[in-house]
């Protein structure tokens, strides 16, 4: 795929099909062997605006592509080229069958000879490896789709490989067999300084002076015209040394920038961007007074506007725009400003959003305000990139996120004038659409000739719209569903449902949004308007098809039928596939109407079903992740309640990480109700998700109000556990003295309880926090208490094979690998008997690490493979990238120890794939490795 895609089968090319399948396949290959997410293939292949039958397509074209490989494969048979793993599919390629993967290859032996003084020898594979591109990566393939981050990176990847390449050759003594890579990757690069520098310097050493100072004036030109600027030090250097004619073979004097390009160029490059409006009209004006920006331009940009006026539609649309300025990436971010039944989203929060789309592993995401929004600076520093903020509610909630983004280009969308914050020069004021720009927006939605054909009866839509891109949008959807009624129709409809929002301070209430809201909700089939109403009134920003049928009460079938109902009057938007959304107004709209028309008895009893219906979905997905952790029996559910069907862990994380924002909400809004036994259970039921694979503000926020709602039940079982929850949220966030304090309060009421199986959970949680600090003296006593008490009536397997591994572990710290083996090898004995991959896979990874250290090394080698095996099997999602990661470092370590050199570096180089960029002490610890051991 290093150039026009193409596939190989005996030696003779196949078709990969139709396009579609072509960028399928495409997407697959650019993953370089590593499983890929359906909802990535989906984002892949349609972005931000999948079809309904998205994943249909995805499965239709897998089966096919899977056929195209295999052309002899049975119906029923998986085949060897085309997997699929848990919630994802896999290309099974290595070196000997991807080009990108070979170059990887050639790129690693050549690091390594650079490590080991034979830069001749490393520019030979820099030669193989870039001699494997036949073009830009992905050639071919659907234009929008080769638009996508990971097609942007691979080209960078090859230009950052030139550069480096290119240094060695210099100083080796062989710039002219690099020259033709350096041309290539110029020509695609026109303003990368770096590159165009290498290059000038390349034609220089082979004697083409008169060509490179050519190059070199036509580069300085290009950059003044096109960003206004003068050349930086390097092309300056490079200038300045053709004016000494340096002689073939000279090195020049340049510092060794490669390992730096290498790792900005992995660095994760976010497309988050919502599409492009599909229909846009107006705004003409507002577009024009943008102000014109260059490659990397920093600043902030201020669109405000009441709601509804459409300054999300305008911040999307400019933002598509200049997004070619901003190949390091774009992120975007709801920070739910105005938000009907929710809070505002946090700066903290709201930080820690915008780190895990640059890369950042949810482990290293800083607990403070302060040092996030120090790391977000430090990540991206010298990476200008676009920052859409939609929906700011006030100047507090935006400067420390504008601080940490100083050096990329913001774009900010209010109600709020944000005073203090920029000057009137780097904000706008965004009103209704004038008369002739409803006009252009009325016709591109329902065709000139409809309203041609009215022209009075469209005038009055438009006065009745008051300008406003929302109530066109709905009217023009109803009026697109019934192509047979007459706009005058229509109009006369919205003039008997003239009304306002009096909710909204400042709205004109001239506008009359609610004759458009009204007129369209009374058009509505009975079910359908009581859906309406009930989801205006649930917490969350957005809901699922099982949660609706949860709070109404009827059959995901029923359900699915009125969602449809509501996405095709407008009154809802399904912004992703099986999620549906309100704009904010609407939610209002919806609220207000559930309060006016609904008793207060139903309305209550739709929402105690609605967190009935999250508590036992929650406590499934809980059980399905760590046996044996809930320990609080559930209460009996309403009649009504759909918890979802969550086959196995996969699922259940997969659902946790899907509705973590609404489970947060909905802790939160029980906590209002004052219904403390859901807010124990469902912050119990998320804990064990939240504390291993999200920031740890999360965990932190949920458990806080565990306690204080735990404290007002008077239920002293459930306030312990609310306090052991709280007590690993503080460990996680290192908060070790409140941890510790936590740990023992929660001790004390487990012990008062005679809760033998709780004081054994809080007795391996301190272990666990002693083990971090490095006090493993009293991280074991800890952990052999856990195992006395996990011995005791009350407990079960589950606790004793915990406290086993956990006494196994710190005695290996403590350097008794024999003992320490002896108790883990015990602990898998018990985790195997009750069927605990998850477990299971964890202790095999202590047994291997006590093997290793004793010279073991072929049983290590065993036990780190089944550990891997199991993760695999059912506990992927669950052991995360980092624990992978760490697993396959130790293998290639063993793997070196037997002497298969060959299977140990491939084993470290599946460990930097699965390591995060951002552990950047590992990475290089592995990359010395893989220099050091050819």
């Amino acid at each position: 795929m290093l150039g026009p895609l193409r596939v190989l089968r005996d030696e003779r090319e196949v078709s990969p099909g139709a396009p579609q399948q072509h960028a399928l396949l495409a997407l697959l290959l650019a993953a370089g062997g590593q499983p890929v997410g359906v909802e990535d293939l989906v984002d892949g292949l349609w972005g931000q605006d999948p079809p309904r039958t998205a994943l249909n397509v995805v499965y239709r074209n897998v089966g096919t592509l899977r056929r195209t490989l295999e052309p002899n494969l049975g119906s029923r048979e998986a085949g060897r080229w085309l997997l699929r793993a848990a919630g994802s599919y896999q290309l099974a390629v290595d070196a000997n069958s991807s080009d990108l993967l070979r170059f990887r290859e050639y790129v690693v032996r050549a690091r390594a000879a650079v490590a080991e003084g034979r830069p001749a020898e490393a520019v030979e594979h820099y030669l193989l490896a870039l001699g494997l591109w036949r073009g830009a990566a992905g050639s071919g393939i659907m234009p929008v789709v080769r638009a996508r981050p990971v097609f942007v990176t691979l080209n960078r990847e090859f230009a950052a490989v030139v550069g480096e390449a290119t240094h060695y050759a210099l100083a080796a003594g062989l710039p002219a067999p690099m020259l033709p890579a350096a041309r290539a990757a110029a020509a695609r690069e026109p303003l990368d300084e770096l590159l165009q520098a290498r290059l000038v310097q390349l034609l220089a050493a082979t004697g083409r002076q008169a060509e490179a100072l050519e190059v070199y004036q036509r580069v300085r030109a290009r950059l003044a015209e096109n960003l206004g600027i003068d050349p930086g030090p390097e092309l300056t250097a490079a200038g300045a040394e053709l004016l000494d004619r340096p002689t073939v073979g000279r090195a020049p004097e340049v510092p060794p920038s490669a390992p730096g390009l290498w790792e900005h160029a992995a660095e994760t490059r976010p497309a988050q961007l919502p599409a492009d409006p599909p229909v846009f009209a107006g705004r003409r004006a507002e577009l024009a007074r943008m102000p014109v920006l260059g490659p990397g331009t920093a600043g902030v940009m201020v669109i405000r506007g009441m709601g509804g006026v459409g300054k999300t539609a305008l911040a999307v649309r400019w933002a598509h725009q200049v997004a070619h300025h901003y190949a390091e990436g774009q992120l975007y971010l709801n920070l739910r400003g105005f938000h009907p039944s929710e809070q505002a989203m946090s700066p903290g929060k709201a930080l820690g959003f915008l780190l895990t789309g640059i890369g950042v592993a949810a482990d290293e995401i800083p607990a403070t305000v302060e040092a996030r929004a120090a790391l977000f600076r430090d990540r991206v520093t010298g990476r200008p990139m676009l920052l859409l903020l939609d929906n700011a509610r006030d100047t507090e909630q935006l400067r420390p996120l504008l601080s940490a983004a100083a050096g990329c280009l913001v774009i900010v969308t209010s109600r709020d004038r944000l005073g203090g914050l920029v000057d009137d020069t780097h904000a706008m004021t965004v009103g209704p659409l004038p008369a002739y720009e409803a006009g252009d927006l009325l016709r591109a939605r329902l065709g000139a000739a409809r309203v041609n054909a009215e022209p009075d009866a469209a005038a009055q839509i438009l006065a009745l719209c008051g300008g406003l891109p929302l109530a066109l949008a709905i009217v023009t959807a109803h009026a697109l569903t019934y192509p047979a009624f007459t706009l005058a129709s229509i109009a006369a409809e919205l003039r008997r449902e003239r009304g306002s929002l009096d909710a909204y301070t400042g709205f004109d209430a001239t506008a009359a949004p609610r004759a458009v809201f009204s007129w369209s909700y009374h058009a509505l089939t009975p079910e359908a308007a009581r859906l309406f109403r009930l989801l205006g009134a649930a917490p969350g920003p957005d809901i699922g098809e099982w949660a609706a049928a949860g709070l109404a009460g009827v059959s995901l079938e029923r359900v699915r039928r009125l969602l449809a109902e509501l996405t095709e009057a407008h009154l809802l938007t399904e912004h992703v596939p099986g999620r549906y959304l309100f704009h904010d107004l609407l939610r209002a709209y919806a609220a207000e109407m559930a309060t006016d028309e609904d008793a207060d008895g139903d309305l209550a009893t739709a929402l105690h079903r609605h967190l009935d219906h999250y508590l036992r979905t929650a406590h499934r997905c809980s059980e399905l992740i760590k046996p044996g952790q809930n320990m609080i029996p559930l209460p009996e559910p309403r009649d009504g309640v759909t918890p979802e069907r969550i086959a196995d862990a996969t699922e259940a994380l997969a659902w946790f990480g899907v509705e973590e924002s609404v489970i947060l909400a909905t802790v939160e809004y029980a906590a209002r109700l004052g219904l403390d036994h859901h807010v124990a259970h469902l912050a119990w039921s998320a804990h064990t998700y939240l504390i291993l694979l999200r920031p740890a503000e999360s965990a932190l926020a949920l458990a806080r109000i565990a306690v204080r709602a735990t404290a007002e039940l008077g239920d002293a079982s459930m306030h312990a556990h609310a306090l052991h929850a709280l007590a690993s949220a503080c460990t996680r966030a290192e908060l070790p003295v409140e941890a510790h304090e936590n740990y023992g309060h929660a001790l004390r009421l487990f012990a008062e309880l005679r809760d033998v199986k709780g004081q054994a959970f809080a007795h391996l949680e301190l272990t666990r926090l002693f083990d971090k600090q490095g006090r493993y003296p009293e991280a074991l006593r800890h952990a052999r208490r856990s195992l006395e008490l996990s011995r005791q009536d009350g407990a079960t397997s589950f606790e004793e094979a915990g406290a086993l591994n956990a006494v196994g572990w710190v005695l290996i710290r403590l350097g008794e690998h024999r003992t320490g083996l002896e108790h883990s090898q015990r602990a898998l004995v018990l985790h195997t008997a009750i069927g605990n991959a998850v477990g299971q896979s964890f202790v095999l990874y202590t047994i291997g690490w006590a093997q290793h250290s004793l010279g073991e090394h072929r049983a290590a080698i065993d036990s780190y493979r089944r550990s891997l095996a199991l993760g695999d099997e059912d506990g992927h999602g669950w052991h995360g990238r980092d624990h992978d990661a760490l697993v396959l470092d130790r293998l290639g370590d063993a793997l070196h120890a037997v002497g298969d050199d060959e299977a140990a570096r491939a084993s470290w180089r599946a460990a930097l794939d699965r390591l995060y960029d951002s552990r950047t002490a590992a990475r290089a610890a592995i990359t010395a490795k893989l220099g050091s051991h050819r």
